[in-house]
């Protein structure tokens, strides 16, 4: 390839993130599993520790594969310290590099080919890790889906247990990708405990900064015996993974399938950047979790109230960061979601129960409450979904109306803090 050549890929890549920024900068982002960095976490990111090893074995934060990491020690031990006490566990362990990768961690640790699985399936938003894994001929698991009711949108927990009793899983997967209300967990933990031998594993990827600040539910304490998440919904962390449990023979034996089994070099930039997120959640993380919920139930009440079905609308719409929408009638949810991203809402579907359509639209606020949002501007971001889905407008006429609402009413950050400001946290 030419010097010249080479010169316009990369002008033709750099143009195309400026694009991508300028864009998504115009749009409202509420897709319920992204959110915003501040400026302490993207430093963090971009340091010298993201083309860094620091490899170690075991359960010992000193036992390094690598020279070098004198520092890497002291800032892998601040992360796993400040888990720890965030999360009120006895062991954290912060080298998946993603959620998926530390659920699947629990289930390659834990399971056994043929072994039966109870997990939250599609039409409860489950992540289906089981499932997925047993798609692979490697390794087969005997995959239940774990009784839902839809129309509370939860767990079913008396036909859970009863499901339990019948079966003996091994695991029981409970969690969501559209987490509205908590799960029953210590019904179902008080279950496995009668059983003997059945671990109740939390995938808390979509609620763990509510978690982290006392909201929805406490899962460890109501009897799960593993925490299993991603680190960048409505926690605004890095892209990545943790588990956390109170077992200390649990969590060596999913250390074990941690590394090196899935996990070789665990991305040290992404430990010192998740380290900088739990302290900006220790300073702001009340406020911070508190204004998003009000916020969620805020957007349920007025898309509801401007004629689109908002399902859990007798429960209070949410207890978590996210709205769940059907499409109005004789909509198709992906269409429905196509004409929001053409009007700069951008938005994802999500999978229903057959009595709910099937499929619907999944809303969180997260990211915009991170940018400034109040109630008040909820309720003009419900009323240009409304704009699009009930009164059909041209999405050019929504997209001004959008970009105005983000430059004039978004962008305060109020939830930031810098590393100075961070630093007086630890």
């Amino acid at each position: 390839m030419s010097g010249r050549a080479q010169t316009d890929d990369l002008r033709t890549l750099l143009g195309l993130i400026t694009a991508h920024e300028q864009w998504r900068g115009q749009c409202l982002n509420l897709v319920a599993s992204e959110n915003i960095h501040s400026p302490s976490v993207a430093q963090l990111l971009a340091s010298d520790l993201s083309g860094r090893y620091g490899d170690y074995h075991g359960r010992d934060l000193r036992r390094r594969k690598y020279q070098g990491t004198r520092y890497i020690i002291e800032i892998e031990e601040l992360a796993d310290r400040l888990a720890r006490s965030l999360f009120g566990a006895r062991y954290a362990e912060l080298r998946p590099v993603s959620g998926h990768l530390a659920a699947a961690a629990v289930i390659l640790a834990l399971a056994r080919p043929g072994d039966t699985v109870l997990e939250v399936d599609r039409n409860g938003g489950g992540h289906r890790t089981a499932a997925k894994l047993s798609a692979s001929t490697q390794f087969p698991l005997v995959v239940h889906p774990v009784p839902f009711d839809p129309h509370e949108h939860t767990v079913d927990a008396e036909r859970t247990v009863a499901l339990m009793r019948e079966l003996r899983p091994r695991l029981v997967i409970l969690g969501s990708s559209t987490f509205l209300f908590p799960h029953p967990v210590k019904a179902v933990a008080d279950t496995a405990r009668d059983l003997g031998n059945t671990v109740v594993i939390y995938d808390g990827a979509h609620v763990l900064g509510l978690i982290a600040a006392g909201r929805f539910q406490a899962p460890l304490v109501e009897g799960a015996h593993l925490l299993v998440s991603s680190t960048h919904k409505v926690l605004p962390g890095p892209q990545g993974g943790l588990i956390l449990s109170d077992d200390e023979a649990l969590i060596a034996r999913v250390s074990e399938a941690v590394h090196p089994g899935l996990v070789a070099n665990h991305h040290l930039a992404h430990v010192a950047a998740l380290a900088a997120v739990l302290l900006e959640m220790r300073a702001t993380g009340d406020a911070y979790t508190q204004r998003t919920i009000e916020n969620a139930q805020a957007l349920g009440a007025a898309l509801a109230g401007r004629g689109l079905t908002v399902i859990g609308a007798h429960r209070g719409y949410t207890q978590s960061h996210t709205v769940v929408i059907q499409p109005p009638s004789g909509q198709n949810a992906s269409t429905a979601a196509d004409q929001l991203e053409a009007a700069g809402i951008i938005t994802s579907v999500c999978s229903l129960d057959a009595s709910l359509g099937g499929a619907g639209l999944r809303l969180g606020v997260q990211e915009i409450t991170r940018a400034g949002a109040t109630p008040a501007v909820v309720d003009e971001v419900a009323d240009l979904i409304a704009e699009v889905l009930i009164r059909r407008r041209a999405a050019e006429s929504v997209t001004l109306k959008v970009r105005r609402l983000v430059t004039d009413r978004l962008g305060a950050r109020p939830f930031d803090l810098t590393l100075e400001e961070s630093s007086r946290h630890a």
